[in-house]
């Protein structure tokens, strides 16, 4: 199940770039695009809103779902959490030919390793085809809101780093949509475009 959860991060993306924005190598000097080095992926955004609100977006269940994922998690360092992927909540259409687990949903349950509110989350994936894979969240405000810098390390293979670098690229829009308060894109109509732009660079 988690690598089937880790394929769909590996796949998440839309049928045009980021609805009608500019190609993922004219966005080049933009944070918005995933960079890769080595096994880990970063992608940033700077989100409308303080560092306090946007870390309620990762850490709140109800603000979670309505753009990432369902979640019941605890609150400190050595805590666990369970992550309930149902995409359905976030998207009308039918996921990509490509996606194993379709609109099912899909659990994981991990580890916080840090926990640092509305400053950083350190959180430990588990993936059942190799190491386990760990997402650092760092929230740096702003004078125009809170810079989100987001690493998601140890990604084994090329194709796990493109799909995620996709997933995370088009979860992110939905977050920096609803802190803008602008129309969110269909999830997997954004998803599809943006995996095929990853897959080309």
């Amino acid at each position: 199940m988690i690598a089937v959860l880790l394929r769909v991060l590996e796949s998440a993306s839309g049928s045009s770039l980021g609805r009608g924005k500019k190609t993922l190598s004219e966005q080049a000097s933009n944070s918005d695009v995933a960079r890769v080095s080595g096994t880990n992926l970063v992608i940033s955004r700077v989100l409308p809103a303080s560092s306090e609100r946007v870390w309620e977006y990762w850490v709140n269940p109800e603000l979670l779902k309505k753009w990432l994922c369902g979640c019941e998690t605890g609150l400190a360092q050595g805590e666990s959490f369970v992550t309930d992927f149902d995409h359905t909540r976030i998207s009308d259409s039918a996921p990509p030919e490509d996606i194993e687990c379709g609109n099912e949903s899909i659990q994981i349950r991990g580890e916080i390793v840090e926990f640092d509110p509305a400053n950083k989350l350190v959180n430990d994936w588990p993936h059942d085809k190799g190491p386990d894979t760990v997402i650092t969240v760092k929230l740096i405000a702003m004078d125009s809101g809170t810079l989100l810098k987001l690493t998601h390390a140890r990604l084994t293979s090329e194709e796990f780093r493109k799909g995620a670098s996709a997933g995370w690229h088009a979860h992110l829009d939905l977050l920096l949509d609803l802190r803008s308060q602008q129309p969110a894109p269909d999830f997997w109509l954004h998803y599809a475009g943006l995996k095929a732009e990853y897959y080309k660079s």
